[in-house]
């Protein structure tokens, strides 16, 4: 970098700077301390052809050579500037076709066989078998299913209420809810995630662990492989036990008096897999070049499932299918997989 002249007005200098750009030479005007502006060219080989540019350009400002240095130059910023642009969006599509090549290609991570994800679907699979399998006499309740009953947090037949001064006071649903969980059963707050037999309906219920685990097999595998085990697991237990917390923690007229948001026993992998959503779409927003976690269609979708249920269960006051899901549980997890991602990401990982 060389000083080639100094400019006394600042006007001269930087149309001088544009005849410079319209040749290809980088310059630069700084201000000095006599009030001058100093003219400092970049690459020193382009000396030579600079003060020769400004010898004609001192001998006559205005030759037809120079008249138009501002309009060519602005273009050939703009140029600069597209082309600079492009490349930046380049790499960055580059970066995102290229992060999951070999070794750690997603074709290869969702053929891996000892996945965490994996095993949470062969466990959800033997638990929803042996729900349909085993008889309903094993039950030492006295009723239900023992593989539900030993899972969730609600059982069939517990006493209507609780003795106060030697009467009997019906619970309230909280406290019907965390009847398992007040005598310290607190793996309840986790295992119902397993869980996706009712009891009620086959065909509901094959079809809710289906899809659970459609989804965690094919969102939730890409982010154990992008993310680690360890930031994997602390979303599933994060999700999950807020997904069954909240709406234990719900009267059974909804959240805010919304009967779409309705609390009580939670099951199901539900939950887990809109934190899944909410983590992978929080972390695209904060950090790009993860690349695409969830595809807009997956987010769309999930998110408009969940707002139709909510109305749709807020507008009629009857037990059906669309009342049977706990969107809570869906809005609880989605919100705790976005907060997840925040504190993630924040942490720098």
């Amino acid at each position: 970098m060389r000083k080639l002249h100094t400019f006394a007005e600042e006007a001269l200098a930087s149309r001088f700077t544009a005849v410079l750009t319209v040749n290809k030479i980088e310059a630069e005007v700084l201000r000095n301390k006599e009030n001058g502006w100093d003219l400092w060219i970049i690459d020193e080989d382009a000396l030579k052809t600079a003060d020769e540019l400004l010898d004609r350009f001192q001998y006559n400002p205005h030759a037809d050579e120079f008249e138009n240095a501002f309009t060519q130059a602005k273009k050939i910023h703009e140029q600069l500037r597209q082309e600079k642009a492009d490349r930046i969006k380049r790499a960055k599509t580059i970066q995102v076709r290229t992060q999951f090549r070999d070794p750690q290609s997603m074709a290869m991570a969702m053929r891996r066989k000892n996945t965490f994800t994996r095993k949470i679907i062969m466990l959800c699979a033997v638990v929803f078998g042996a729900s349909l399998v085993l008889d309903k006499t094993n039950d030492p309740n006295g009723g239900g299913n023992f593989v539900r009953n030993a899972l969730v947090t609600n059982w069939s037949n517990t006493r209507p209420g609780k003795l106060v001064d030697g009467e009997l006071v019906e619970y309230s649903d909280v406290e019907r809810n965390f009847q398992h969980i007040g005598k310290g059963q607190f793996w309840r707050l986790i295992t119902p995630v397993f869980v996706h037999g009712t009891g009620q309906e086959f065909l509901f219920d094959f079809l809710h662990i289906f899809f659970n685990m459609y989804w965690m097999y094919w969102l939730g595998t890409r982010l154990e492989v992008q993310f680690g085990l360890k930031a994997y697991l602390g979303l599933f237990l994060v999700s999950g036990i807020v997904s069954i917390l909240v709406p234990l923690l719900t009267p059974n007229t909804g959240l805010l008096g919304i009967r779409g948001l309705g609390g009580g026993p939670v099951v199901g992998m539900s939950g887990v897999v809109y934190g899944i959503v909410g983590f992978g779409w929080c972390k695209m927003k904060m950090k790009p070049s993860v690349g695409v976690l969830v595809t807009p269609f997956v987010l769309i979708f999930a998110v408009g499932w969940m707002l139709m249920g909510i109305a749709a269960g807020s507008a009629s006051q009857e037990a059906g299918f669309i009342n049977s899901i706990s969107h809570l549980a869906h809005l609880a997890g989605l919100i705790a997989g976005v907060a997840y991602a925040f504190v993630h990401t924040k942490l720098g990982k």
